[in-house]
C-alpha cells in the first residue's frame, strides 16, 4: 500500500509540473530529460503531448542559445512531423539539424537525421535519393560501431531495397538487423525485423508464415507498447486475413490500425489502412462503398504527394473496376498505376498492374493483348525473382526460423515467469483485503487460505515442469535448426562444395598465419620458410551462357557438377574449393611456394579443355576456362597486408586480362616490388603499365 502511494503521488507531481508553463519552470529543465519525455510521448501515440515537449525544447534551446539542443530540437520536430505523415516539413527540419550538427561534429546526431531524412524519401517514393541518406547513416553508425543504430538502418536498407523489387537484398539487410536486435536482445527492434522479413515473405507469396512473422511482431509490440508499430502490425494482420479469405478477422484488425492511426494523427497511414478497408468490401460485394473509400483514398494521396500509396490505390481502383465489368475505367487506372508505379521504380507493383492488365484483355477476349502483357509480367518477374535468388532467399530463410524460434522461447520464459507474478500478486491483494475486512474471521481464513496455497503451489509446480519440459524440447529442437541451417548457409547446393560465405569466414586466419611466417623470417627470427604462401586462383568457365542457351540450365548445372569434380582433382583436399557464383569458382591453394603457382593454373585449364563435358542428352560439349590468380603475401617487404577482398580483386582483374586476350588460359601476380604500388584500384590496364615498369611480378600463359 505504501508503494502505491508513493507511485501516484510522483506520478501527480510529475503531471503538474509538465502542466507549469515553461516560464516557471524557469528554463531551466535539462534537455536529455525533455528528449527522453518526447520520445516515450511518441512511443504512446500523444501526438499532441510530443509537439508541446517539442516545442518547450525548441523555446528553451534558443533562449539558452545552446547550439546542440537546437540541432535535437529541430530532429524531434522533424520526428513528430513524420509520424503525422507531414514530410515536407519533416524534411525542413532534418536539413536545419543535419545542418547543425555538421558544425558541431556531432556523428551521432549527423547520422540520426541522416536516416531519417533517408526515410522521409522512402515514403515518397523517391527511393534512390532515400538511399543515398540512409547508406550515408550506415557509414557513420558502422564507424561509431554502434550496433544498435546499425541494424535499425539496416531495417531501413531493406525497406527501400523491396520496394525497389531487389528482394535477395533486402531479405539480407532485414537478416542482418534480426540477427543483431538478438544479439543486442533488444526486442523492439526484434519485432520490427521480424514484420519487415513477414511483409517480404507476403511480397513473394508466402502468406502463412508471412501471417506467422506478423503475429509474432504484434505479441511483442503488445509489450513494448509502441503504438504506432501496433497499428503496422494490425494492418499486416488484417490484410493478410483478408487475402486468405477470413474476412471477419480482416475487418477486425484492419479497424484497429485505424484507431491506432487516427489516434497519433497520421493521415497517410490512415489512407493506407482504408484503402485495405476498400479492398476488404469490394471483396464483400459492397462495390458502392469500396469506391467511395478508395476515390477519396486517390484525391487526399494525389494532393499529399503520396506517392507509393497513391499506386496501390490505383490498383484497388482498377481491380474493383474490373469486378464492375467496367473494362475502360479499369484500363485507364491500371495506366495511370503503371505510370505511377514506374515513377517510383516500384518493379513489383508494375507487375502486379500488368497481370490485371491480362484480366481485363481476357475478359474483353483481347487475346494478343492479354499475351503481350502476360509475357511483360513475366519478364518483370523473372528479373525480380529469378531461381537463383530464390535459393539465397531460403537459406537466409533457415536463420531467421533460428533466430524466431530462440525468441519464442524466450517469451516463453517471461510469460511463465509475469504469470507466475500475477497469480502471487493477486493472492497477496485478497489475502490483504479479507483480513481488513473480515478481521474476526482470521484464523479460519488463515487455514483456508493455506489449503489453497497447498494445492495452487503444487498446480503451479506441475505447470512449472511441464513448461521446463516444452522448454528442453524447444532447445533440442533449436539445436537441431542451427545445425541445419549451419549446413545451409555454408555449402552450395547444387555442387555440394563450400559457398562464399564459409571461405570468407575461414580465409582471414590463414592469411594472418602465413604473413606471421614470412615476417618472423624477415625480421631474422627463423629460418626462410617453405610452403608458406597462399595462392588465390579465380577460374571462370568460358562462354559458358551458351551452354545453356543451346542445352538449356539443366545442361549448364551438369557441367558445373563436372567442373567441380576435376578441379578436386588439381587441388588438394586441405586447400579451399568453392563456388563464388554461376560459373565463377575460387581455389585457394594453402600453404605451397608461390613457384608452384603457375603448375596449378596450367592444370586447371588443361583439366578442363582437354575432356569434353558430358551432357544429360548423351552429347558431348568441349570448352575452355580462364584462371586469374594472386600470391600471398603479395608486397616483396610483407610491410603491408592486403585485405581478403583486395586479394579477390586481384585475382579477378588477371582473370578479365585472360578473358580480353582471348580466354583459355591464366595469368597470375606473383608479387608486389614497391611497397608504393596502391592494391586497392589495380586494373588490368595498371597491372601491364607497372609490369612494364618493373614494379611487379606477372607471370601468364595463353593459348
Amino acid at each position: 500500500m505504501f508503494n502505491f502511494n508513493v507511485i501516484t503521488g510522483c506520478a501527480l507531481v510529475y503531471a503538474m509540473l509538465l502542466c507549469l508553463p515553461i516560464q516557471a519552470q524557469g528554463l531551466d529543465q535539462p534537455s536529455d530529460i525533455l528528449l527522453q519525455q518526447i520520445a516515450a510521448a511518441r512511443n504512446k501515440g500523444d501526438m499532441s503531448l510530443a509537439d508541446e515537449l517539442a516545442a518547450r525544447l525548441n523555446q528553451y534551446a534558443h533562449q539558452s542559445n545552446d547550439l546542440n539542443a537546437i540541432a535535437d530540437a529541430n530532429y524531434q520536430l522533424a520526428r513528430n512531423a513524420m509520424e503525422r505523415n507531414r514530410y515536407q516539413q519533416a524534411q525542413d527540419h532534418l536539413n536545419a539539424a543535419i545542418s547543425a550538427y555538421q558544425d558541431l561534429d556531432n556523428q551521432n546526431g549527423l547520422a540520426n537525421a541522416y536516416r531519417q531524412l533517408g526515410l522521409t524519401y522512402r515514403y515518397q517514393a523517391n527511393y534512390p535519393q532515400a538511399l543515398e541518406y540512409i547508406y550515408l547513416a550506415m557509414q557513420i553508425y558502422q564507424q561509431m560501431d554502434n550496433k544498435s543504430a546499425i541494424s535499425s538502418t539496416h531495417n531501413s536498407i531493406g525497406l527501400v531495397l523491396e520496394k525497389l523489387g531487389q528482394y535477395e537484398a533486402a531479405a539480407q539487410a532485414h537478416q542482418k538487423a534480426l540477427e543483431i536486435h538478438y544479439e543486442l536482445g533488444d526486442q523492439q527492434g526484434i519485432a520490427s525485423a521480424l514484420y519487415n522479413l513477414g511483409d517480404l515473405r507476403r511480397v513473394m507469396g508466402d502468406r502463412e508464415l508471412a501471417l506467422v512473422y506478423f503475429q509474432d511482431a504484434l505479441k511483442i509490440d503488445s509489450v513494448t507498447g509502441n503504438l504506432k508499430n501496433l497499428a503496422y502490425s494490425h494492418h499486416k494482420i488484417g490484410y493478410l486475413y483478408m487475402v486468405l479469405g477470413d474476412f471477419d478477422n480482416a475487418r477486425l484488425h484492419i479497424n484497429q490500425a485505424l484507431s491506432g492511426f487516427k489516434q497519433i494523427s497520421a493521415p497517410r497511414d490512415t489512407d493506407w489502412a482504408l484503402s485495405s478497408l476498400a479492398e476488404l468490401e469490394m471483396k464483400l460485394g459492397n462495390f458502392d462503398l469500396a469506391r467511395d473509400i478508395i476515390d477519396g483514398v486517390i484525391l487526399r494521396a494525389q494532393t499529399q504527394q503520396y506517392n507509393s500509396l497513391l499506386a496501390d490505390a490505383y490498383y484497388v481502383s482498377a481491380e474493383l473496376a474490373y469486378l464492375q465489368d467496367n473494362s475502360q475505367t479499369a484500363a485507364d487506372q491500371i495506366d495511370m498505376g503503371l505510370q505511377q508505379a514506374r515513377a517510383n521504380h516500384e518493379r513489383q507493383k508494375e507487375a502486379e498492374f500488368e497481370a490485371l492488365r491480362v484480366k481485363v484483355h481476357v475478359k474483353n477476349e483481347a487475346y494478343k493483348q492479354a499475351f503481350e502483357s502476360l509475357q511483360r509480367e513475366k519478364h518483370i518477374s523473372e528479373e525480380i525473382l529469378n531461381t537463383k535468388r530464390i535459393g539465397n532467399i531460403a537459406n537466409l530463410q533457415a536463420q531467421t526460423e533460428f533466430i524466431r524460434r530462440a525468441q519464442q522461447i524466450e517469451l516463453l520464459k517471461k510469460e511463465t515467469a509475469l504469470q507466475k507474478a500475477n497469480i502471487e500478486q493477486q493472492n497477496l491483494s485478497r489475502n490483504l483485503w479479507i483480513l481488513a475486512v473480515i478481521a474476526s474471521f482470521l484464523l479460519l481464513f488463515l487455514l483456508y487460505s493455506r489449503r489453497v496455497q497447498i494445492k495452487l503451489n503444487k498446480r503451479l509446480g506441475e505447470q512449472v515442469e511441464q513448461r521446463t519440459q516444452e522448454l528442453k524440447q524447444k532447445n533440442i529442437e533449436l539445436q537441431i535448426a542451427y545445425q541445419e541451417m549451419e549446413t545451409i548457409s555454408l555449402t552450395d547446393q547444387l555442387t555440394g562444395i563450400h559457398n562464399r560465405r564459409y571461405l570468407e569466414n575461414q580465409i582471414d586466419a590463414d592469411l594472418e598465419q602465413s604473413l606471421r611466417l614470412h615476417q618472423d623470417w624477415l625480421a631474422g627470427k627463423t629460418d626462410k620458410p617453405v610452403h608458406a604462401d597462399i595462392v588465390v586462383f579465380m577460374i571462370d568457365m568460358d562462354r559458358f551462357k551458351s551452354i545453356n542457351d543451346i542445352h538449356g540450365h539443366v545442361a549448364g548445372d551438369a557441367v558445373l557438377i563436372q567442373l567441380t569434380q576435376r578441379l578436386a582433382q588439381v587441388f588438394r583436399q586441405s586447400d579451399y574449393l568453392t563456388r563464388w557464383g554461376g560459373e565463377e569458382f575460387v581455389a585457394v591453394a594453402r600453404f605451397i611456394n608461390r613457384d608452384d603457382a603457375p603448375v596449378l593454373a596450367q592444370r586447371v585449364v588443361d583439366h578442363v579443355a582437354q575432356t569434353p563435358f558430358q551432357l544429360p542428352n548423351g552429347a558431348e560439349y568441349s570448352t575452355s576456362c580462364s584462371v586469374g590468380y594472386a600470391c600471398y603475401p603479395l608486397y616483396a617487404d610483407n610491410s603491408i597486408a592486403p585485405k581478403w577482398n583486395t586479394l579477390i580483386s586481384i585475382a579477378d582483374a588477371c582473370l578479365y586480362m585472360v578473358k580480353s586476350a582471348g580466354r583459355n588460359g591464366w595469368v597470375g601476380i606473383d608479387k608486389v616490388q614497391e611497397s608504393t604500388v596502391p592494391l586497392e584500384v589495380m586494373t588490368p590496364e595498371k597491372i601491364l603499365n607497372w609490369q612494364n615498369d618493373k614494379k611487379v611480378v606477372l607471370k601468364r600463359s595463353f593459348k
